[in-house]
């Protein structure tokens, strides 16, 4: 008994010829992410650049997601100084990897020794609602096969630049988990 029909014996040659000449451990990585090169333009955040644990909250109360546990990841990117920003300036990508988007949290510049961090003294519950309520990219509508597909869209992203952000958060950001919790009573 065969197990392939005698049909199409050529057909089932061929394929059995291609699996045949897979490399032997192509089975075993095709569901692993594979590793991703060093990106000069990426580090990890400083924890103050990070969201504190309460505007995370804050943030899934907003967005009425707090009955399973929430997963994000923080990458920071470093830009070039240019003619509209002559100093440069830092993004922090927040990567929610149980939503399927991503944020951006804005590096403030770096503060004189002694000077009053003026991020410590906003309320992280006003901070998460907000970042809730911002610009976001949703990774199931808003990412394109290429750059050309993106054209003029203020809202569209590129699939190789959603692999360039979760590839360095993979590699060096900083994941954190949210715990399934009660939002307080309003």
């Amino acid at each position: 008994m065969s197990l392939f029909p005698k049909a199409r014996p050529r057909l089932y040659a061929w394929v059995l010829a291609a699996l045949a000449a897979l490399a032997p451990g192509a089975w075993a990585d095709a569901g692993r992410p594979q590793p991703v090169a060093a990106d000069p333009a990426f580090s990890t955040p400083a924890p103050e650049h990070i969201a504190s644990p309460a505007m995370l909250r804050a943030f899934l109360t907003e967005l009425r997601q707090t009955r399973r546990p929430q997963s994000f990841c923080f990458v920071q990117q470093a830009f070039p100084p240019s003619k509209a920003d002559p100093e440069g300036f830092a993004l922090v990508w927040m990567v929610w990897t149980t939503g399927s988007h991503i944020y951006r949290l804005r590096v403030p510049p770096p503060m004189p020794p002694g000077a009053p961090n003026p991020a410590q003294d906003d309320d992280p519950a006003e901070r998460g609602a907000a970042l809730a309520n911002g610009k976001s990219v949703n990774l199931r509508t808003d990412v394109v096969p290429t750059d050309e597909a993106v054209g003029s869209s203020t809202f569209l992203v590129s699939r190789a630049w959603v692999e360039r952000v979760q590839g360095q958060c993979r590699r060096i950001g900083t994941a954190v988990r949210v715990p399934a919790f009660r939002p307080p009573p309003p």
